[in-house]
């Protein structure tokens, strides 16, 4: 009669066990355009050739060597390391919440033998085979394991984000060593013209043609070219340091072989819709997957203010050594109930709501940011597009006037001055013109980022 009131409590118990107290989790409600402002802006100028975000943007900007850093950045460095040792991490604790589903059995053996008196000996072995199971009635376990999966997934798109931002570190320190070259390249062409010009200046004034003032004012303009080449090497030589690291490599000794940003392609970058954003971005995808961890978190909560019952079963061999044996079994049912906490129970309960509350809240303004940061990305693109076309055309023109102004100095029919005015706006506009071809590579790469870099 005992063992069948067991079973029959056991039974209504299984009965009960699809029971959940996770509450339903909703989207927030998001102000998602139909497309993107900067978008429309520039749909009339869209190209035939641009294209969507895929895994290896980077190989759009035609750069073999970049590539290669690219594949040895994602295989080598230590950040990127570290994020996949965090998803193995939460793939355990997965796993360790799942091992609750199912019963937990265990087994041990014994065997002694004891002498007493003169020659009495007796000999005693036992095996045991025991077996438990926590009934989840209220679906606290397998709110538990869906948390522990929902974190998993928020681990693993944290991974990702770790990764486009490595990706997007790597081209960006490879595009200005390439610029800063060009610029030192420029600058050495500029002083070596500085230097004819001030051997020009010191022979007319030794010939009486110049005075002290002229040349003067071009030794100074010589010597502040002079000045701008050791920061630019700094600058050069800091980076290089910057991108050895990304590369897992010690940064002394490490160069990029390229030479110029000259050749490399700015690639014409095809726009989705913004709510695409809500499965392309890994932060969107974390963010939402750490919500749907903290829903589950208060199904836990909510199911530890109920009774619970476990479910026992054992099984017992005596003298399995020795001749004969006897066998013991044995099954139980227990309840127990939480009876006073001193409100403990209930404070978990809401704070397992506040923190979904707050998710709710983070998630929202994560796909505002990510909204942002595409619109931002796009003003850039367009912006640095138009700023390079003029740079382009005013470079042309500075340059045509340092040698007008070159051959009226020579003529005579000019001062020194207007030629050193000459001299600083050539310098100023080819300086300017690589620092815009740089800034329309960092664009690019920001709206690839910003589009989720293909993930």
């Amino acid at each position: 009669m005992k063992n069948f009131t067991c079973l029959t409590f056991a039974a209504a118990a299984l009965l009960l066990a699809g029971c959940s107290l996770t509450p339903t989790l909703t989207q927030p409600e998001l102000p998602l355009p139909e497309r993107y402002a900067q978008a429309s802006d520039r749909a009339d100028e869209a190209s035939a050739e641009a294209v969507p975000v895929a895994p290896q943007w980077w190989q759009r900007f035609g750069s073999a060597e970049l590539d290669q850093l690219m594949t040895e950045a994602l295989a080598a460095n230590h950040d990127l390391a570290a994020a996949l040792a965090r998803i193995e991490q939460s793939r355990a604790s997965a796993r360790a919440a799942r091992a609750n589903l199912v019963p937990l059995v265990t087994g041990s053996a014994s065997a002694s033998t004891s002498r007493s008196g003169g020659n009495d000996t007796s000999e005693n072995s036992q095996a045991t085979l025991s077996a438990s199971y926590e009934l989840d009635l209220w679906g606290a376990n397998r709110a538990t394991a869906a948390a522990a999966r929902a974190r998993l997934d928020a681990s693993g798109y944290n991974g990702n984000a770790v990764a486009l931002v490595l990706q997007g570190d790597v081209a960006s320190n490879y595009f200005l060593i390439l610029s800063l070259k060009d610029r030192l390249v420029l600058t050495e062409e500029n002083r070596a013209a500085a230097a004819e010009l001030l051997r020009l200046v010191q022979l007319r004034y030794d010939n009486g043609g110049a005075n002290a003032l002229e040349l003067a004012q071009q030794r100074t303009t010589l010597l502040n070219i002079e000045a701008s080449l050791p920061s630019l090497r700094l600058s050069l030589e800091q980076t290089h340091h910057a991108l050895a690291v990304l590369l897992g490599r010690a940064p002394g000794g490490f160069t990029v072989t390229a030479t110029t940003l000259a050749g490399l392609n700015v690639p014409e970058i095809a726009v989705d819709t913004p709510a695409s954003l809500l499965l392309q971005r890994p932060d969107i995808r974390a963010s939402e997957s750490s919500l749907i961890a903290a829903n589950a978190d208060i199904g836990v909560a909510r199911a530890a203010l109920l009774p619970s019952v476990s479910l026992s079963a054992s099984a017992g061999f005596n003298g399995l050594i020795t001749s004969g044996s006897s066998t013991l079994l044995s099954l139980a049912a227990s309840l127990s109930q939480t009876i006073f906490n001193g409100g403990r129970l209930q404070s978990q309960v809401r704070i397992a709501e506040a923190q979904q509350r707050e998710l709710v809240e983070n998630y929202a303004q994560t796909v505002l940011l990510a909204l942002k940061d595409v619109e931002d990305n796009l003003v850039a693109v367009g912006t640095n597009e138009q700023r390079a076309a003029l740079l382009q055309q005013s470079t042309e023109q500075a340059r045509l006037a340092y040698q007008l102004a070159r051959t009226r100095y020579d003529a005579g029919a000019d001062d020194l001055l207007t030629l050193l005015d000459a001299q600083r706006t050539r310098l100023s506009s080819e300086d300017s013109l690589v620092q815009a071809s740089l800034a329309q590579q960092t664009a690019a790469i920001g709206l690839f980022k910003a589009l989720g870099g293909g993930y």
